[in-house]
């Protein structure tokens, strides 16, 4: 099968083959900013969590300690996102962030960190793994 594009039928198709690729990829982007966050800060938070209470004996602690570290847990669900960069698309994204939790620094000190994602339209974003800040440069697109 040959088809053959001249004039204004070749100029359409390359309009209509432009405007569908930059739909997926302006969709991938707005969902960006919201979803994978969310599953961002659900990893952060779970990371941060188990920080806290690595070396937590519940039962020495007495009710006021115990009181202490909920309440230093509830703490860690504030996590803001004062920078976000990404770069790739699809089954390919990494994403440089900034980290603030509760309004200073997060628990182990690490204020911008840097995460591979992926994209299915089936299931959504999901957190790959942390990956290096090299490896996130070293995607130019």
């Amino acid at each position: 099968m040959e088809i053959k594009l001249k004039g204004w039928s070749a100029v359409a198709a390359l309009v209509v083959i432009g405007a569908v690729l930059g739909g997926k990829l302006l969709m991938e982007r707005s969902t960006l900013e919201t979803e994978a966050m969310e599953q961002l800060k659900l990893t952060l938070q779970g990371e941060y969590g188990s920080y806290l209470l690595h070396d937590v004996d519940a039962d020495r602690l007495t009710n006021e300690e115990m009181e202490a570290k909920a309440a230093e847990l509830l703490e860690l669900q504030d996590i803001r996102f004062t920078s976000i960069k990404a770069r790739g698309r699809g089954d390919d994204v990494r994403v440089r962030v900034e980290v603030e939790v509760a309004g200073g620094d997060p628990p182990d000190g690490e204020r911008v960190r840097y995460y591979k994602l992926s994209h299915s339209t089936l299931t959504g974003w999901r957190v790959r793994r942390e990956i290096t800040a090299l490896s996130y440069y070293l995607k130019l697109f």
